[in-house]
């Protein structure tokens, strides 16, 4: 059959069928509609689903419908949702006129005009010249996508009333007739039923078998020849639905042309599955886009259950619902009737148990996996809560946990669904103690996510465990950590406290026995000894309770004088094993990850956790797999390109290791801004071969901006001997703190983000422009902008945010009216501003640290609100979305400084690629931390055969990068400074420009 690979593909996709010859089966729908037609029915209502294949009907109607009495105009309605009535009138009028093939001067440009005046004429003028010219022959309008026009609040009043008009048609004009399209569910149409008074009423559903295995075989016949079975899983997975039986034969056709291969099996069918999926992503997107996120989250859930059932062999599927709650969603109202309704709208069968189609269903699982998706119910409810979590930010800063709690609750009652207070409201009852109520969340938020949400249960019951051991309730404290064993078996740190237990357990019963024995001796002495007075009754008394004293003293004497094993130690007065540092979870080892763990929680990605298993198994091959599908995922997490590229680098051997020191937490997007810049880096050098056949491994460190993480982040750092160098930290705070260690190292540490001038030292390198360059800059504009007053608003606890203003401070020749300190509890914004107005201030500056931006924007909505008139300038701190997306307005004509500007010439070549790579822009930390991998990579290739931090360290002075090399600046160090310029943005318009 080689002749046939020239054919066409006859299977049709993407366009309705003209052709009567292609178009098969409907047979009983036509007979109603020309039925209907010849018993003067005006109107016909026709529902259906989106891509069921009601155009291609609606085209065929003339072809399958006697035509002796009618005359049939196809008018798509899809577009004009926001048109007047006289738009959609005329039109009409323009497309009767064209296929009718009428007269040219029967409407002409003017005729739009008119009915703007008066729409009336289209009944009294344009129609009845219509009738003329069709003489006994009735016009039919077959109106596609009817309901396009409509939204589901105050159906008839859209299109400006033309429902209601097309209702006034009918009862006038005796030669009309209406076949209107509506692709909604009945419950929905009951407003229209209403108006058309209660109309005939035809569902289009799926093909008949005989219809469904005449779409697959005829097309294709004598080309393709269908094995009974291979056409048996055709519709097994369309279930007869046209648009997907045409999708998957369409494939079939494709991949036969290929193999040049023209019988078709079930392995043929299987195979095309995934093809037939990404073509067919326009029908199967419907099957999603058009449902609330309440019946998206069950309609995912069905699918699920369904796979659950097929992988486990059940011949019933559990109840979604239940499935829901087992993965910590509470099954609320809006949930029960969404379940209802995805049955009524036939997406789901009658036991609510499976999906209707199996291609369908199939492509939930692949796109819209149960686990992500129910992500999506936090967006419900959305207004009120971020207007709560608004005041849950200042009662924190007020340090008002109760108030916050409640806060927290209200969260819940509004939308019990909402995850991400889970883990916020359960640490705060932990911290007050109520660890029953903790637990409970944490154990919801573990449901959620076990592999993401593990450590803060696992956390919840050591605290409670260990509360208890405090109050010596040994019993209780033994089921919490008995309960932390199960969820995670090797646990060291649990099965410690077990031992301490069991030991405490121990001691404590032989302290009971031996209280008894002396108890019992006491109780002898006083039977057998003659009557004594009451002084020596006292006296015997005395002496048994300091022998039983002494017993108890005697124990303890002796355990604490005996020593333990080298590999034990004393844990009250018992010797039990040395838990190992890295298996306890609050140390600082589970900040560090080459592969190992997901710091990105919030992020649903199956394939990377997944991933993350493989990779801690060792399992190098899958994990590649598994890590480059999470990419394809979502390719804009740093993350997950971090754990590919480290991968491969384990899997080819003897990897090059550097680490990166990032706040993941506090807060996560400038972490990722940075790990963008590492990744592009990294991922460049393992794509080009590495150096002599090493690959870039980067272990990624979370100091969460805190000084005293980053020191020990810093320490384990050192003590891996793999690590050649260190990229960070954020902060000049946690730079500064963590530098000590760096230098006693003799480690090389190049931070993109931190500017403050007191970091200095033989192993600190930057390739961020100083606070000092910063501030000179800022200075310089403000005086040649003519600010001879200015008030600075900073946090003088700041490393970055004092060394910021001091050098502001040094290089502005005008006077500084007043220096503010944003932490201050009782800063008064309104009051700071109005005072600074009347003292005729000119400028505010706005330095910032990474804690306090969201002050500094209030400040700008303040001088907005009250129309103050203060220019406003700044740091980098404030270069981001959320400066503005949450004050808008209020920072229109801000100027600040940034080391690095998307939109300056020489950042574009830059800019493009990381685009591409992301898909989306990048800011200045994401081409700083890309300029910092890359001037460490160069030193790397530069001390080659023999890296090490020591000939690093000896080489980084020396780097001298292109601009082709970095994110757009030539890369070259002065006294480990980076010689560049900062750059002057300023905000108009709502988006930052260069400022010339």
């Amino acid at each position: 059959m080689n002749n046939f690979t020239a054919r066409k593909n006859p299977y049709i996709i993407g366009r309705p069928i003209h052709e009567p010859e292609k178009f098969f089966g409907r047979e009983t729908l036509f007979q109603f509609i020309e039925d209907s037609l010849n018993a003067d029915t005006k109107i016909i209502l026709l529902h259906a689903q989106r891509r069921i294949g009601i155009s291609s009907v609606l085209q065929q109607i003339p072809h399958k419908v006697v035509q002796d009495k009618f005359v049939f105009v196809l008018f798509d309605l899809q577009g004009h949702s926001e048109s007047s009535l006289s738009d959609v009138l005329f039109n009409l009028a323009e497309e009767i006129a064209s296929q009718l093939e009428l007269d040219s001067d029967i409407v002409t440009p003017s005729y739009d005009e008119q009915l703007k005046n008066n729409p009336d004429i289209f009944y009294q003028d344009f129609l009845p010249k219509v009738y003329q010219e069709l003489g006994d022959k009735n016009l039919v309008l077959l109106l596609d996508e009817f309901d396009i026009i409509s939204s589901d609040d105050g159906i008839l009043n859209q299109g400006n009333n033309f429902f209601r008009y097309l209702q006034s048609l009918l009862n006038k004009q005796k030669k009309l007739f209406i076949i209107p399209v509506v692709g909604r569910s009945k419950d929905d149409l009951e407003n229209l039923l209403d108006l058309f008074n209660r109309p005939p009423y035809q569902e289009v559903g799926f093909l008949d078998e005989l219809s469904a295995r005449q779409l697959i075989t005829k097309p294709a016949q004598g080309m393709l020849e269908y094995q009974e079975d291979a056409i048996k899983a055709i519709l097994e997975l369309s279930s007869g639905h046209p648009y997907f039986t045409q999708a998957i034969c369409f494939n079939l056709f494709l991949q036969a042309k290929i193999a040049e291969k023209w019988i078709v099996t079930r392995s043929d069918v299987e195979g095309i599955i995934d093809k037939t999926i990404e073509s067919a992503t326009g029908g199967l997107a419907w099957f999603w886009d058009g449902l609330s996120i309440s019946e998206q989250v069950v309609f995912s859930a069905v699918a699920e259950t369904q796979q659950i059932a097929i992988e486990q062999k059940q011949s019933f599927p559990e109840d979604p619902l239940t499935l829901l709650q087992k993965y910590g969603v509470i099954p609320t109202e809006d949930l029960l009737k969404a379940a209802k309704k995805l049955i009524v709208d036939g997406f789901i069968d009658d036991t609510k148990r499976r999906v209707n189609i199996e291609l369908v269903r199939r492509w939930l699982i692949e796109l819209h996996p149960l686990q992500k998706t129910i992500w999506k119910l936090e967006e419900l409810k959305k207004k009120a809560i971020n207007r709560i979590e608004q005041e849950v930010t200042k009662l924190d800063k007020n340090g008002k946990k109760q108030d916050t709690i409640d806060c927290y609750e209200e969260i819940l009652k509004l939308n019990p669904n909402h995850f991400s207070t889970l883990p916020a409201l359960a640490q705060r009852y932990l911290e007050i103690g109520n660890f029953n109520k903790a637990l409970e969340l944490y154990q919801r938020d573990y449901q959620l996510d076990a592999i993401r949400n593990k450590e803060g249960l696992l956390l919840a019951l050591e605290n409670y465990g260990n509360d208890l051991i405090s109050q010596r309730e040994f019993a209780k404290a033994r089921t919490q950590f008995e309960e932390a064993l199960k969820i995670e078996p090797d646990r060291v740190s649990a099965k410690y406290k077990l031992r301490e237990i069991e030991a405490e357990i121990s001691q404590q019963q032989q302290l009971d026995r031996k209280a008894e024995i002396s108890q019992q001796q006491l109780e002898n002495l006083s039977e057998h000894a003659p009557k004594t007075s009451i002084s020596q009754q006292v006296l015997l008394g005395a002496i048994a309770v300091g022998t039983i004293a002494l017993l108890v003293g005697g124990i303890g004497i002796y355990q604490s004088f005996t020593s333990c094993s080298g590999d034990q130690q004393k844990v009250y007065a018992s010797c039990v094993s040395n838990p190992t540092i890295t298996s306890i979870p609050n140390n600082i080892q589970s900040n560090i990850s080459r592969g190992d763990r997901a710091f990105f929680f919030t992020i649903p990605n199956t394939s990377r956790d997944q991933g993350i298993e493989a990779f801690k198994e060792g399992n190098y091959p899958q994990a590649v797999e598994l890590f480059q599908k999470a990419v394809k995922y979502n390719r804009n997490d740093p993350e997950v390109l971090i754990y590919y590229n480290n991968t491969k680098a384990r899997e080819k051997g003897n990897p090059l290791t550097l680490a990166v020191v990032v706040p993941v937490d506090n807060p996560q997007y400038i972490a990722q801004e940075m790990l963008r810049g590492v990744a592009q880096a990294q991922n460049q050098f393992n794509i080009n071969k590495g150096f002599s056949g090493q690959l870039l491994e980067v272990a990624i460190a979370n100091d969460a901006n805190n000084p005293e993480q980053a020191k020990q982040i810093a320490q384990q750092l050192v003590n891996d001997e793999s690590v050649l160098g260190v990229i960070g930290h954020n902060t000049s705070d946690a730079t500064q703190a963590a530098l000590y260690i760096y230098k006693r190292a003799d480690i090389p540490v190049i931070s993109p983000t931190s500017g403050s001038n007191a970091l200095e030292g033989n192993v600190f390198f930057r390739t961020v422009p100083s606070n000092a360059a910063s501030s000179e800059k800022l200075a310089k504009y403000a005086i040649n902008s003519g600010l001879k007053k200015v008030v600075i608003f900073y946090n003088p606890k700041s490393e970055y945010s004092n060394s910021l203003m001091e050098e502001f401070k040094s290089n502005f020749k005008g006077q500084i009216i007043r220096q503010i300190d944003l932490t201050d509890p009782t800063l008064n914004i309104k009051q700071e501003l109005k005072d600074s107005a009347s003292q005729q201030v000119q400028a505010v500056m706005l330095f910032p640290d990474a804690e306090h931006i969201s002050t500094a924007l209030e400040i700008t909505k303040v001088n907005a609100n009250y129309n103050l008139g203060l220019k406003l300038l700044g740091g980098s701190t404030l270069y981001n979305q959320k400066t503005l997306q949450d004050s808008r307005n209020a920072v229109e004509g801000l100027v600040i400084t940034v080391p690095w500007f998307s939109k300056a010439r020489q950042a574009k070549n830059f800019s493009k690629a990381a685009q591409q790579l992301w898909g989306g822009s990048v800011s200045w930390r994401t081409a700083t931390s890309y300029d910092a991998t890359q001037a460490i990579l160069k030193a790397i290739k530069v001390s080659f055969p023999n890296p090490s931090r020591e000939t690093i360290l000896q080489k980084l002075p020396q780097v001298n990068l292109s601009p082709r090399e970095t994110s757009g600046d030539l890369l070259q160090f002065q006294n480990r400074e980076r010689q560049s310029q900062p750059i002057l943005v300023k905000v108009e318009k709502g988006q930052f420009r260069i400022l010339q």
